[in-house]
């Protein structure tokens, strides 16, 4: 069994509530596109630019919710 470092376990929860946070926005854009769209108020060649984005946010955010922060150790002399 391993010991927790307190700082390593920080910054491995902040690494997951930003990714918590990116993917929430791109779920939230992806609906506000979807709906803007479907009520017909956004300009059209917009709209692929917007799920772009939006697909790319969740990426990013599944990536940090499973990424791990690892030290590297002591640095070598």
């Amino acid at each position: 069994m391993s010991s927790i470092n307190a700082p390593d376990s920080r910054v491995n929860v902040l690494i997951r509530l930003v990714g918590i946070m990116f993917f929430v926005l791109g779920v939230s854009m992806t609906y506000l596109t979807y709906q803007e769209t479907v009520a017909a108020t956004l300009v059209p060649s917009l709209v692929p630019v917007l799920y772009l984005l939006s697909s790319m946010l969740m990426v990013a955010g599944f990536v940090a919710l499973i990424a791990r922060y690892k030290e590297s150790g002591a640095p070598k002399a």
